[in-house]
């Protein structure tokens, strides 16, 4: 079936079709940027983290995590949260480790 005739067909398609193109692009843009380039929101930090908007802001309050905070709204590199994760990281116990 020839794409006009189907988004002639079925106007919303076309809609749908391009705003899943950009986030596709989006997505596929941010994956190649470095960890201090990709910006994520409180809502973002929150997902990555499965965590709440009040513990978001704990880690704030307790100055454990980088942010920024233009106008407002709170917003964290990849960078912040790698650097977060990276200070409460436990190693592992090279003794739980079996040689055969």
């Amino acid at each position: 079936m020839d794409k006009n005739l189907f988004y002639r067909r079925y106007p919303e398609f076309e809609e749908f079709t391009k705003e899943l193109l950009k986030e596709i692009d989006a997505r596929f843009y941010n994956a190649l940027r470095p960890a201090n380039e990709v910006i994520l929101d409180d809502l973002d930090l929150q997902k990555k983290l499965h965590v709440s908007k009040r513990q978001t802001a704990n880690l704030r309050e307790q100055r454990l995590i980088g942010h920024s905070k233009p106008l407002g709204k709170y917003y964290y590199t990849l960078q912040d949260v790698l650097n977060y994760t990276k200070l409460n990281r436990v190693e592992p116990d090279p003794q739980n480790f079996t040689t055969n």
